[in-house]
């Protein structure tokens, strides 16, 4: 991927995760600060999801079933293929593979975890509880999983800024 190609989906992924974040509920009854499932990074059960859930109006959770999880169909991939091509320029080759397997990891992570959502958003009040304990636990894997990928991208980018040409 040339660098102008990389420096396209790198923007593409953020304005899309600014898209998902305008489209996701912002009104959620005071049960969560973040109004949206892939957001908190606190361990909840079923009866918050329940709540959560019973606090959106109908037009906020179309927008979220239909807009965000639509947006979030694209967004793992674009932000794996993003970091692979980061770290493909940035991290040594060993580095980069693992590095991109983990990326990889979160992507399907993430996957899952909206799958679980989806299941939630459709069946607001009749969802099994370990539905909402396995998807709580995904998405804080997930945000682990970024965590690393994004502090891993920032050494070396900066590693990199160091470097003279």
């Amino acid at each position: 991927m040339t660098d102008e190609a990389f420096r396209a989906a790198a923007i593409t992924a953020a304005l899309l995760f600014v898209a998902m974040v305008a489209a996701s509920p912002m009104e959620c009854g005071g049960v969560w600060a973040v109004c949206s499932f892939d957001a908190p990074h606190l361990p909840y059960e079923a009866g918050t999801a329940r709540s959560y859930l019973a606090a959106l109006s109908e037009g906020a959770l179309w927008r979220y079933l239909w807009i965000v999880q639509a947006l979030d169909l694209i967004f793992p991939a674009l932000l794996c293929i993003t970091f692979r091509e980061a770290f493909e320029h940035w991290a040594p080759e060993r580095l980069a593979r693992r590095l991109t397997k983990v990326a990889v990891f979160a992507a399907g992570i993430d996957y899952l975890e909206n799958a679980l959502i989806r299941v939630m958003l459709k069946n607001p009040a009749g969802f099994a509880d370990v539905v909402a304990t396995a998807t709580s636990f995904l998405t804080l894997a997930k945000w682990l999983l970024l965590a690393v990928l994004f502090g891993a991208l920032a050494r070396l980018w900066l590693g990199q800024r160091r470097t003279p040409r």
